[in-house]
């Protein structure tokens, strides 16, 4: 045989096989991704009687009389990936957005923001967002998350930056979260001035709020 014909025949079968190999890599690690993310996301779905959907990576059912999820989804300009815990109540209203941002200066004391087009929301909301943030994220200070409300789809939702795709909360801290976002949608509904849920023995009994001060 021609030597330039063997040597490209023998470049071709490498080739082949390296195309082959990287498939087969590609499914394993496809195929482990997701069986994963379902062992993840079972258990949050047990936690709220619900389902899990591997498609859209997301689990639905209901807590304290509401449609609630979580979800893996891309960040903002497909940078990175974040896991939305959300309650549904649609209160109406105006938006607002309480944030929390790491910072390498001083990592004890991370950036955080309130963020509304109605400036004195926050004071109605009476929310203590330290302790918030203490009792339903682990190492708040280190981690990039933040609380909102949208009244266009009408929900209440904690976003927490994932690290790995195996950073999913476990199910007694997504229980947590959503207790917390329930009893956020009855201090929402009444800082909005919106009637109070069907939730709300249950949702006050989670101390968000900040006291009110002490008239003398």
């Amino acid at each position: 045989m021609n030597p330039y014909v063997a040597t490209a025949f023998a470049m071709c079968v490498i080739v082949a096989i390296a195309v082959a190999a990287t498939a087969y890599l590609a499914v394993v690690f496809n195929r482990r991704a997701k069986d994963d993310l379902v062992a993840a996301l079972t258990p949050l779905a047990e936690a709220i009687g619900g389902k899990v959907n591997l498609d859209e990576a997301t689990v639905t059912g209901r807590h304290a009389g509401h449609l609630v999820f979580g979800r893996v989804a891309n960040g903002p300009g497909g940078i990175g990936r974040l896991f939305h815990t959300e309650v549904i109540d649609a209160a109406g209203g105006t938006a607002w957005e309480w944030s929390s941002l790491p910072s390498r200066d001083t990592p004890d004391a991370p950036k955080r923001t309130f963020a509304s087009a109605d400036p004195d929301l926050d004071g109605r909301l009476r929310v203590d967002w330290e302790a918030v943030a203490a009792a339903a994220v682990p190492d708040a200070a280190r981690e990039r998350f933040g609380f909102e409300y949208d009244p266009a789809p009408g929900h209440v939702r904690l976003s927490r930056a994932m690290r790995t795709r195996h950073d999913i909360p476990d199910a007694s801290t997504f229980v947590r979260q959503l207790n917390t976002l329930t009893a956020f949608a009855q201090a929402n509904r009444r800082a909005q001035g919106a009637p109070a849920g069907e939730a709300e023995d249950e949702a006050g009994a989670i101390p968000i709020l900040r006291p009110r001060p002490t008239v003398r």
